[in-house]
Parts: C-alpha cells; sequence; structure tokens
C-alpha cells in the first residue's frame, strides 16, 4: 500500500498538522502514513474501529512508532446512544465490514460476514478527555455508510475540526448529502480524491473566517 502510493493525496493535508482522529481505522494503516509525513512532529490523536481485533493492531501501530499521544478505541459512532452498544458486521476480510448490512453487499461480497455487538462512543467525549479543546486539525471517516448519522451526532465536535477526508458510500447517503451538511457547517469542498461507482473520498477545509482558535493552538490552512 505504502510502495504503491494507494493512499490519499499528501497536497491536501494541513501544513505543519499534529492532531487527528481517525474513523474506521482497520489496523491503523493512515496514523502510519501521517508518522510518515509528520517527519518527526509528535502526533496527538484517536483512532477507532469497531473490530476489536484491528483496534489491537492500530495501537500497536501506534506504539511501534512511538506515538504515546495517539489511542485507539474499539467503537461505533453515529449509530446508537452513547455508553449502549449496536450490532456491526465483520466481514471475514479486515474491509467491507459496516453497521448496514444490504442484500446487494452480500450478493457482491459471498464471504462470511459474523455480526457482533459493539459500544456506541462519543468521539467528542474521547477527544475532550485526552485532549481538552485542541483543535482536531484532521478528521479521517470511512465509516461504511455511517457518515450523515456520525455527521449529525457529533456537531459539537465537528466546531474543533479544520479539516475533513470523508469516504461516502451511497447506501447511507450521497456525496450531495454531505457536501450540503458540510458546507453548512462551515466547511468549504475543495477536492474528490477518487470515486467509483457507488462511493468515493473528497476532502473538505474550514473557512478561515469560520475556525475559533480558543486555546491559541495555530490555525492552519491548505
Amino acid at each position: 500500500m505504502f510502495e504503491k502510493g494507494n493512499l490519499y493525496d499528501a497536497a491536501l493535508l494541513p501544513e505543519n498538522f499534529t492532531t487527528f482522529a481517525d474513523l474506521g481505522c482497520n489496523v491503523g494503516y493512515f496514523t502510519c502514513w501521517l508518522a510518515h509525513l509528520a517527519r518527526g512532529r509528535k502526533l496527538r490523536g484517536l483512532m477507532l474501529d469497531a473490530n476489536p481485533d484491528t483496534v489491537r493492531e492500530a495501537q500497536w501501530h501506534a506504539e511501534a512508532n512511538q506515538m504515546t499521544e495517539v489511542f485507539a478505541i474499539n467503537g461505533i459512532v453515529g449509530e446508537g446512544s452513547t455508553g449502549g452498544s449496536a450490532e456491526f458486521f465483520l466481514y471475514e476480510s479486515n474491509i467491507c465490514s459496516t453497521s448496514r448490512l444490504t442484500e446487494a453487499m452480500k450478493r457482491e461480497l459471498k464471504g462470511k460476514w459474523t455480526k457482533i455487538s459493539v459500544p456506541c462512543v462519543s468521539i467528542e467525549a474521547n477527544w475532550r478527555q485526552h485532549f481538552g479543546e485542541t483543535r482536531c486539525h484532521l478528521l479521517k471517516i470511512d465509516v461504511e455508510g455511517s457518515e450523515m448519522n456520525f455527521l449529525r451526532a457529533e456537531q459539537s465536535f465537528l466546531r474543533l475540526v479544520d479539516s475533513v477526508l470523508i469516504e461516502w458510500h451511497a447506501w447511507g447517503a450521497t456525496f450531495e448529502e454531505i457536501r450540503k451538511f458540510l458546507t453548512e457547517g462551515g466547511f468549504s469542498y475543495i477536492k474528490t480524491v477518487e470515486e467509483s461507482g457507488n462511493m468515493g473520498t473528497a476532502f473538505f477545509s474550514r473557512n478561515l473566517a469560520t475556525k475559533s482558535d480558543s486555546v491559541g493552538d495555530e490555525v492552519t490552512s491548505l
């Protein structure tokens, strides 16, 4: 993955970023990529995934890269009340697992699906527990169809976020729905990174005029 460059456009990332949240972190690929791009800067952030096995691997990758302030969380966002639980469907590989298993997905992906129960968590609560009012320079969202549920549930956290890299899935929400929500929340659409069939990835950055710097962090821009 790293050797072939099958990741994202590094030029989009905020300059001198140090904080991030990775939702749908899998085993920590994105975090390792950020560590490479940070070139020695100390990173602080959250990694979240509904699969407890991949969360353990993500935490191992953070520790192996001496990221002592990057924390891995097993949980699901936008699919239930914090403190409760929600069902989640694990695919036999580390990809494509989802809280919204459709008949079309079953037909397309012939492998084994396993239903588990996952804790419902609040990203804002976890962020404030570890980092207080510190801004989140980059939020990556890859939650397999739960995008709009997360965005609606975590609007307070979004006010701490400077930029968003989001993968959308049409069975959960269209790109236009996501774009409308984020632009109304003060983000500007920058670029569609990739698009294929009923899914894609896009980058948004908060308008400089709407940023609040409540703790004196340097405001970053593209």
